[in-house]
């Protein structure tokens, strides 16, 4: 159990079956106070220094907008469907997107993650605005987790944006796309 104050969390462990306080290594205290997110369609862990907030851009395709309050950074999770059938070609709509859009694509690369093909792309706007993007296109649906960040990156965000990548699971479609239709599943 996690109690709180306005200063710190304190996570209340009990005793052992001899009566000893139970202890737990740095790396379990921190799995035990991640959050999960499921809606059905995929599942994620985020840690408790991100917290859900209410995006201010309503939309059918963001389904969850996380907040970390000690350094502003904003992480977005959204789903559309997609016309694309690799991911090599939604690199090249979105990168001829963003250079429409006059955003500067800072670094742009292909990873491998569990079996899904990963376009990671980070550009910043002409606003000043640090964008990290992760695309995941499966069964015509593009999954798109975004890390937004003002002027300079900070190193524990970015960590903590991949921790968050890395649970990431594709539970089902969340689009059925019928040529230039689509409907939710």
């Amino acid at each position: 159990m996690v109690k709180g104050n306005k200063d710190r969390f304190v996570l209340e462990l009990g005793n052992d079956e001899k009566g000893e306080p139970k202890t737990l290594s740095a790396e379990e205290t921190l799995r035990q106070m991640k959050k999960g997110y499921n809606n059905g369609y995929f599942y994620l862990e985020y840690p408790f220094l991100w917290q859900e907030m209410k995006s201010e851009e309503e939309d059918e395709f963001t389904h969850l907008v996380l907040l970390n309050k000690t350094n502003n950074a904003i992480v977005k999770i959204s789903t559309q469907p997609c016309l694309a059938n690799t991911v090599e070609e939604l690199k090249e709509l979105v990168e001829t997107d963003l250079k429409s859009k006059e955003c500067e694509i800072q670094q742009s690369g292909m990873e491998n993650f569990d079996n899904y093909g990963i376009w990671d792309v980070i550009y910043l706007t002409k606003e000043g605005l640090e964008i990290e993007q992760y695309a995941i296109l499966k069964d015509n649906n593009l999954y798109s987790l975004e890390l937004y960040t003002k002027n300079n990156r900070d190193q524990v965000a970015v960590k903590s944006f991949v921790d968050v990548i890395q649970t990431f699971k594709i539970l089902k479609p969340v689009y059925k796309v019928d040529g230039d239709s689509y409907e939710r599943i």
